[in-house]
């Protein structure tokens, strides 16, 4: 009886076991990548650059571009690319020093910071691999410098964390004013 028991119970536990172990299981899939025009009239960016850093983040790695050429979306010299750590989250394994033709969108997952990202199943590639792309979406605009100082807030009166230094100022201001004409009737 003991024997039958135990070699009854052996199958029972075994299979709860598999009952009861976590089943979530997050593997990278894609579809078949659209055609070159396709991805470049999908995506929100579409740039040819030099990777210059890959920095861990909470969820994937941040890269920075030097962006040499830009075909859409990308109008300044540096642009930051959120991706996944590749371990099986469709992240691209980004090696600074390289040049890549990335295709990006929006970021909704790798970043906190929102901005752009990019995975495997975009068309994203090492520019030496991506000669059909180059041919099928044109030469591009080179991109030479950022954008004049005067079209981004640099001054310390432009930039928005000064905003309640100034309210602030304002404020002594005004109470100061108020003060000055309380006295000045006080005294008539």
């Amino acid at each position: 009886m003991a024997r039958w028991f135990a070699f009854g119970l052996l199958p029972l536990l075994l299979l709860l076991s598999f009952v009861f172990t976590p089943s979530n299981v997050y593997a990278c899939t894609c579809a078949e990548p659209p055609t070159p025009k396709k991805a470049l009239e999908q995506a929100e960016a579409v740039f040819a650059g030099t990777v210059t850093a890959v920095n861990s983040a909470e969820y994937g790695h941040e890269v920075q571009f030097q962006v040499n050429t830009t075909w859409k979306g990308v109008n300044q010299s540096q642009v930051l690319v959120a991706t996944g750590s590749g371990d099986g989250d469709c992240g691209i394994a980004f090696q600074a020093g390289n040049d890549y033709l990335v295709y990006a969108h929006p970021d909704t997952y790798y970043s906190e910071s929102g901005g752009l990202a990019t995975n495997i199943c975009t068309r994203t590639t090492l520019l030496s691999d991506a000669s059909v792309d180059l041919l099928a979406i044109g030469p591009g605009t080179p991109v030479t410098a950022d954008p004049p100082e005067n079209s981004q807030p640099s001054g310390f009166w432009e930039k928005q964390e000064n905003v309640w230094i100034i309210g602030l100022l304002v404020s002594i201001a005004a109470v100061l004013v108020a003060y000055l004409i309380y006295v000045k009737r006080k005294g008539q």
